[in-house]
């Protein structure tokens, strides 16, 4: 099986078995709550140009992770569903209503969805990891997807400290 990996933050699916996956997915609220309260006054300032906000990058964060939600359990419900691939550019496009949440209120589905993702695929059973839907012209498993999800969501955790670091012009990486 091909695992999700990422050179630029370091995230490798092989680094997870199982169960510590399943783990990481649920911990997501908590540790988007300590990355909010992290950011403090500079919740809604973007570091730069083109780049999202505390705030934004949490709530983008909360709507993959529920749409990851979905893709699971309609692969471990469905025979090989399909779904037309997503639009390039629907990210942007959904982050122009991004910014003015309330944090609590981000987190706290943030969590949900994280936690219904997690339980989709812990209800389902490691046997049925194997069973996926096709996005485009891609199948992806939901081993894949979940790997995906906690990919998605930590790499944004480091974009905002990173964004927080520039913004009190703290030392980089």
């Amino acid at each position: 099986m091909e695992h999700e990996t990422c050179s630029e933050c370091g995230f490798d699916g092989a680094d997870y078995d199982d169960a510590a996956l399943l783990a990481r997915l649920r911990a997501l609220g908590a540790s988007w709550r300590a990355v909010l309260e992290r950011a403090g006054a500079e919740l809604r300032v973007r570091p730069a140009e083109g780049v999202w906000s505390a705030i934004e990058y949490a709530e983008h964060s909360r709507d993959i992770i529920a749409l990851h939600a979905f893709g699971v359990e309609q692969a471990l419900t469905r025979d090989e569903p399909a779904f037309p691939a997503v639009e390039p550019g629907l990210a942007d496009a959904a982050a122009v209503s991004y910014g003015a949440a309330d944090p609590h209120d981000v987190v706290v589905a943030l969590g949900a969805a994280a936690d219904q993702l997690a339980a989709h695929a812990d209800d389902a059973g490691v046997g049925a990891w194997s069973r996926g839907l096709t996005l485009g012209d891609a199948r992806v498993d939901v081993r894949r997807l979940l790997e995906h999800a906690l990919h998605d969501s930590t790499h944004h955790v480091g974009d905002v400290d990173r964004g927080l670091a520039q913004l009190r012009d703290e030392p980089g990486d």
